[in-house]
């Protein structure tokens, strides 16, 4: 939640997956604003009944946030509006509690029509991020009608956030094809944590320029001012960041040609402890990558370290981190950012 609460605009309008630890996922619900936009967070089983009741009761008190909105209760709405301009609160509020009773009733007598349309516009007049926290969804013996209705929420304009354990993450992706992960408002989280402000479409180039490597997105923003408003005054510390954009396997060859620039592969094979013929394996392949230049000279290869920018991006946009969601969104469960260990190279 700590994302959410950090950058609620980055969760409008739109229906994301937030993968977290299993601790995290809290069974009570609650209703508060930030930056004035209304976040209700609630806890759902399969039984739609009860996940409905939840919802009801967190927003059972908040007449005074509602606005009119057409179709079901679009009276009730318009009735609270008039008197709210009048300063008539008390009847505003009154209306309000009868027309919550009644929805309470239509629960119980499960009325399913009614109850649906009715916590629709609800929820539409109010118009929060709603999270929905899950626990193993894959579990669920039945729920499907709790599944449609999450769906139909999305449909009908609610801005949806599903947060659940990070094992259920590939399950959870193929019943919600429609979602999708924030990577760009968690990398907003995560600047903001090391005291960085950065705009929308910083966010958007850091996430696709990283793939979401916290440790890429970590360097670049070291080498930048505190506050980034456009992608054109990021500066990329490319020396620094190309061992963390090729295979692991490599990344002790490239840090030495980093500190050599010109080497041969006697002088690689004799500060790392790999056979020659790996040695010479590797460096060739660090070349067809276009990293090194390989040179003949006097009967001897000699390697030199080549950086062409337009290498380098598309070395870093294709290179596929393990599961980059993971790093990400696991933030969420540590108080203290700075406790985060990075790589000892950094």
């Amino acid at each position: 939640m700590n994302i959410i609460r950090e950058v609620p605009e980055s969760f409008l309008n739109g229906f994301y997956l937030m993968p977290t630890d299993r601790e995290n996922i809290k069974e009570g619900g609650e209703f508060y604003f930030i930056n004035r936009i209304p976040i209700l967070r609630v806890h759902f089983t399969p039984n739609l009944k009860k996940n409905i009741k939840k919802i009801v009761y967190l927003i059972r008190d908040k007449y005074s946030f509602s606005k009119p909105i057409s179709g079901w209760l679009s009276n009730l709405f318009n009735y609270i509006k008039e008197k709210k301009s009048l300063r008539k609160h008390y009847r505003a509020k009154k209306a309000w509690f009868r027309a919550i009773g009644d929805l309470f009733k239509d629960i119980e007598n499960w009325e399913f029509r009614k109850v649906i349309n009715k916590v629709m516009s609800l929820l539409r007049s109010i118009n929060p991020i709603l999270v929905i926290e899950l626990h193993d969804i894959s579990k669920w013996h039945h729920g499907t009608s709790t599944i449609k209705f999450i769906k139909e929420l999305y449909k009908r304009g609610i801005s949806i956030v599903l947060r659940y354990p990070q094992e259920c993450h590939n399950h959870i992706k193929k019943i919600f094809r429609e979602g999708r992960l924030n990577i760009k408002g968690a990398i907003k989280y995560f600047a903001r944590k090391l005291n960085y402000y950065i705009s929308d479409s910083v966010a958007e180039y850091l996430s696709k320029i990283s793939q979401g490597n916290l440790e890429v997105v970590y360097l670049i923003l070291k080498c930048c001012k505190r506050t980034l408003r456009s992608a054109r005054e990021i500066k990329i510390p490319w020396l620094k960041i190309l061992p963390y954009i090729v295979d692991s396997k490599y990344r002790k060859f490239v840090e030495l040609a980093i500190e050599l620039r010109s080497f041969t592969i006697e002088d690689i094979y004799l500060r790392l402890n790999y056979k020659l013929p790996t040695v010479y394996r590797y460096l060739d392949d660090l070349a067809k990558m276009g990293i090194l230049k390989k040179i003949k000279a006097r009967k001897k290869i000699r390697f030199k370290l080549k950086l062409k920018k337009e290498k380098l991006i598309s070395l870093l946009e294709n290179y596929r981190f393990k599961k980059p969601w993971l790093s990400i969104y696991l933030l969420d469960s540590i108080p203290v950012l700075k406790s985060f260990e990075f790589s000892s190279c950094i």
